[in-house]
């Protein structure tokens, strides 16, 4: 009796939690721009700073004099266009990641406009559902529909349970890359502390080139898997403790991977990515196990009701 409005009501609940899903994600990008705005203003200031300080030992001033007659100008010189390099590496990454969160809610905006008139219809059938079962208000009408809600909510908690999953399969996936650079980056480090010359220098470095590249695909995945957490725990019955795993992935947020060049900070990004690993193994085990048992409900509810309508 209820089977075409049910559907109907299905697919329009899932476009309103699509919706609030978006809307819960434009928030949190609104919140990261703030944040990133900040930042990028505090780097800015840096900037000028160390652009100022090298400026000053390029010219004729009496610190810049008193260091070349010394005989240290250029060592210092040295280290204040290394600071420069790397402040300017900084303030660039920030722009690049304000660019791409404003694209993001762009998006965002767009796709907002989908979800219009979904609201409007969902009432309707909300209403024009509840007077058909107002006419079989009987003990069967009343199990039939408690059901198809069930089911209806089950099914969309499973599918946010899977999208939760998927994303952290692609973090691990991503972080497993990452840590086999890193890995190739530390071995090298060893044999070029022992001696190991131009070439096992430049293999390091390219180790660690490609594990920085990686690195910024991994923030994205990180950070699309604590948006599907986020939403688990938002629109589902199931909590998954994250507190732990988004202290770690705002190390990650944060940092650009500038000097991986020391071999104990290359150690410490393995032990990093070791811990992430661990963690979001850990999730994904408790998602699974949760995973199982909605769907073990699903299908007793599905025999329910097909026990019902074939009654």
């Amino acid at each position: 009796m209820f089977t075409e409005i049910n559907r109907e009501i299905y697919q329009l609940k899932e476009k309103l939690r699509a919706k609030e899903k978006l809307l819960s994600q434009k928030d949190m990008l609104e919140a990261e721009l703030r944040r990133k705005a900040q930042v990028r203003d505090e780097l800015y200031k840096k900037l000028l700073k160390e652009k100022a300080d090298v400026e000053k030992l390029e010219g004729l001033s009496f610190s810049a004099i008193f260091l070349s007659l010394v005989g240290k100008k250029e060592d210092r010189l040295d280290k204040e266009r290394e600071e420069l390099l790397e402040a300017e590496l900084r303030y660039e990454e920030c722009l690049e990641t304000i660019r791409e969160l404003e694209k993001e809610l762009k998006e965002i905006d767009e796709k907002l406009k989908d979800f219009s008139h979904v609201r409007a219809r969902y009432n309707e059938l909300i209403k024009e559902k509840e007077r058909q079962l107002l006419k079989d208000d009987s003990y069967q009408g009343r199990r039939l529909r408690e059901s198809l809600d069930l089911i209806n909510d089950l099914k969309l908690d499973i599918k946010e349970v899977d999208e939760a999953i998927e994303a952290g399969d692609r973090a691990i996936d991503g972080l497993e890359e990452m840590k086999e650079h890193l890995l190739s980056a530390r071995s090298w480090g060893v044999w070029d502390v022992l001696g190991g010359g131009f070439i096992s220098d430049m293999a390091k470095h390219s180790a660690i080139d490609k594990a920085n590249e990686v690195g910024h695909r991994v923030q994205y995945l990180l950070k699309s898997f604590q948006k599907e957490l986020a939403d688990v725990n938002q629109f589902t019955d199931i909590k998954v403790n994250i507190s732990s795993f988004t202290a770690f992935a705002d190390f990650f947020f944060d940092g650009f991977f500038v000097d991986w060049f020391v071999q104990s900070k290359i150690n410490r990004s393995i032990e990093n990515v070791n811990g992430a690993l661990s963690r979001i193994d850990s999730i994904l085990r408790d998602l699974r196990n949760d995973r199982d048992k909605l769907n073990n409900l699903l299908k007793e509810k599905e025999a329910e009701v097909k026990k019902i309508l074939e009654s």
